[in-house]
């Protein structure tokens, strides 16, 4: 899409069985496939992240273990790209690259931004922001209730 016009992309939660899968290349490649650009959020990483007891500096800590999972999900198919910008995000959806969202800066810096630690609230709330087309979930976690963007399990 060039110029002025709406993008809505298919924004994508990988659990990390998903990101670990010797079929992750495949899973890409389906949701790829759907022709939409393509939007990649994940959650906290295998291991617990530091415990500070401090709700702040814990949010702070729990966005930045999710962007490191974003890393290693990178790390794992030479398409993804981390992005952490809403601008870095337009422009990789509209020069057709994958793009992994690194949350911190988004989330931080939302005036109504989402209060919730849980890394598919986060996911979804990014879906709406972006007037995703839909999301789709892969793994055995919990939507959340009342999207304004079609949820679909993987």
């Amino acid at each position: 899409a060039e110029g002025g016009e709406a993008v809505h992309p298919l924004v994508a939660y990988l659990d990390n069985a998903a990101i670990a899968s010797a079929g992750l290349p495949a899973v890409l490649d389906g949701l790829v496939a759907r022709g939409l650009p393509l939007v990649l959020a994940v959650g906290l990483p295998p291991e617990t992240p530091p415990q500070t007891g401090h709700r702040p500096t814990q949010r702070r800590i729990d966005l930045l273990a999710i962007e490191q999972n974003g890393w290693r999900l990178a790390a794992r198919d030479p398409r993804c790209v981390v992005v952490s910008s809403r601008t870095e995000i337009d422009w990789a959806m509209r020069h057709g690259q994958t793009v992994v969202w690194a949350p911190s800066k988004l989330v931080l810096d939302a005036v109504d931004g989402p209060n919730s630690r849980d890394p598919v609230a986060l996911a979804l709330w990014l879906a709406e922001m972006l007037a995703a087309a839909r999301m789709v979930v892969h793994g055995d976690v919990t939507l959340p209730a009342g999207s304004r963007v079609p949820l679909e399990r993987a």
